[in-house]
């Protein structure tokens, strides 16, 4: 499988990417000056004099660390959660990502580097049209600072993409297809939220049986790349608030904000299982309903008459994926479709 890396805007230097089966290898750079990863690990610097044919290069060792595989699918229920959390728990637990920055798989630094800089000049071009439009109701002559910074908008949206073009040989699309095709599945599940927080229950009577409390939020998924990616190959995304995280068939990226990080798959775990879910807001569609419950519960489980509105609540079967690495990746994505074989 072969990768080429075009940028449709200088942001930085050439960058060419070349997927092989000893590994994946970049390098970058311009006249003079030029870093390659080698694919199968290090660096090899090469410095040069144009046109003279006097050149010195040296490599650096790679450095080692600790690296995890794929996790496979397990449909194992777990306790059933509910999506609410109140003064009935303790150790209460968030679910969240580091800093992006600090998410960067050795060898990837320069892509990152170039992709950033698109997003921060939209940001600012975004920043400053809205603040010039403001401005322009009380003082007209903002008005033609507006149409500058729309016209900057335009320019980076058409000319800052990070074009990512794949060429995948015969004997790496079952590969591709193995990691990519849950995660497809998973996008086109009626509802996908990603969980922030999880809490253990203090009295289960009041929280319709679960030992578990989670936060969730609601998440977009989509099998099309953010800007300033764009891509001729599979690509999954899930977004929630400004976090994205982006699948590819060679790599992990995550974006918050105009901060972006990204993993090779070597240096993540996914892990895939089923997790009993008491669904207090509408069943999505595609979920399947595997039991019922109450909104009280007694000992044995049944319903506690002494309340009045005790309504019955139905247990649901989803797919939960985790997503982890040592460099602080920590995500967690469920969604409704728990068939994704």
């Amino acid at each position: 499988m072969g990768l080429r890396f075009r940028k449709s805007i200088n942001l930085g230097g050439g960058f060419k990417i070349n997927l092989s089966k000893s590994g994946i290898g970049y390098s970058w750079g311009g006249k003079g000056y030029r870093v390659t990863k080698k694919a199968k690990g290090g660096f090899r610097s090469t410095l040069s004099i144009p046109g003279t044919g006097i050149s010195y290069t040296y490599d650096t060792h790679k450095h080692k660390s600790k690296s995890h595989g794929n996790g496979g699918a397990n449909h194992n229920a777990q306790h059933p959660s509910v999506p609410v959390v109140d003064n009935n728990t303790y150790d209460t637990q968030a679910i969240e990502n580091s800093a992006a920055t600090g998410i960067v798989s050795e060898g990837l630094e320069e892509m990152i580097a170039s992709a950033t800089k698109s997003l921060q000049y939209n940001n600012w071009a975004t920043i400053g049209l809205i603040a010039s439009v403001l401005l322009g109701f009380g003082f007209p002559l903002f008005f033609l600072a507006s149409v500058g910074f729309l016209v900057w908008k335009i320019y980076i949206k058409k000319n800052g993409i990070i074009n990512l073009d794949y060429t995948i040989d015969s004997d790496q699309q079952a590969l591709i297809d193995e990691r990519m095709k849950p995660l497809l599945k998973i996008a086109t599940s009626k509802k996908v939220w990603r969980i922030m927080e999880t809490s253990k229950v203090i009295d289960t009577k009041y929280s319709s049986g679960a030992n578990n409390l989670i936060k969730r939020v609601a998440c977009q998924a989509k099998t099309v790349s953010p800007f300033p990616f764009v891509t001729n190959s599979q690509v999954v995304t899930f977004k929630s608030g400004t976090e994205t995280l982006m699948f590819l068939p060679d790599k992990f990226f995550i974006i918050q904000g105009t901060k972006i990080g990204a993993l090779n798959y070597e240096d993540l775990t996914t892990t895939v299982k089923g997790t009993r879910f008491i669904e207090s807001d509408s069943v999505p569609s595609d979920a399947k309903v595997v039991d019922h419950t109450w909104k009280y519960v007694n000992k044995s489980g049944g319903p506690d008459k002494r309340f009045s509105d005790n309504k019955k609540i139905p247990v649901c079967l989803y797919g939960k994926m985790r997503i982890q690495s040592n460099s602080g990746v920590n995500s967690v994505v469920m969604f409704s479709n728990i068939d994704i074989e």
